[in-house]
């Protein structure tokens, strides 16, 4: 009979996922890890089988926790126009510096850039969430009172647009722009995209 967890995974994955947003793949030591973790190296490496299964691990955490509250908004028929909530899922990006002081950026943009060119599997799995959040912009464009009239490949290519920018956001906040720079730049693109509403 296995011997059950000496830890709760959850949480450790939790903790392991916040360290690999702080300091990417390559910064992220394994005795930082067991660190923030509070787990062995036996622990871990049963657990998740190597860093690697950790990381993979840490992102499937992120799509969980992050990717999908932003869908679920982008999705929400109890806000009927959907330039509200392509526009409130934008605000977020400013919320979590103003809240929070947060400048991390995008776990999944991050590792889009320091990891999938190097590692066709986290490459793919950057291009499923990624194709996700299109998707989730593609269903707010439809029900957008400014889109009502588009056709189809329009829609896909707005939505396109849409998540770019938003990634090109988060990457604003992990540079350092002030809030009320990124703040302007929300409402351009939303006025670029004729989704001020």
């Amino acid at each position: 009979m296995a011997r059950p967890r000496e830890f709760d995974e959850a949480d450790a994955l939790g903790k392991a996922m916040q360290v690999f947003w702080s300091k990417g793949y390559e910064g992220a030591g394994i005795s930082d890890l067991l660190e923030a973790m509070k787990i062995a190296r036996g622990s871990l490496y049963k657990a998740f089988g190597d860093k690697k299964g950790l990381f993979l691990a840490a992102l499937k955490q992120y799509e969980t926790s992050c990717i999908e509250p932003g869908l679920q908004l982008l999705n929400d028929k109890n806000i009927p126009n959907g330039a509200h909530r392509i526009q409130a899922l934008l605000e977020t990006v400013v919320a979590v510096v103003e809240d929070d002081n947060d400048r991390r950026g995008c776990f999944l943009c991050n590792t889009a850039v320091d990891q999938a060119p190097h590692d066709p599997e986290i490459s793919k799995i950057c291009q499923d969430m990624m194709g996700k959040m299109v998707q989730g912009f593609y269903c707010a464009l439809k029900d957008a009172d400014e889109h009502k009239d588009l056709d189809e490949e329009t829609l896909q290519k707005k939505a396109m647009g849409l998540n770019i920018a938003y990634n090109g956001l988060r990457v604003m906040v992990k540079a350092g722009y002030a809030s009320e720079d990124v703040r302007k730049t929300i409402n351009t693109i939303l006025a670029e995209f004729d989704l001020l509403a």
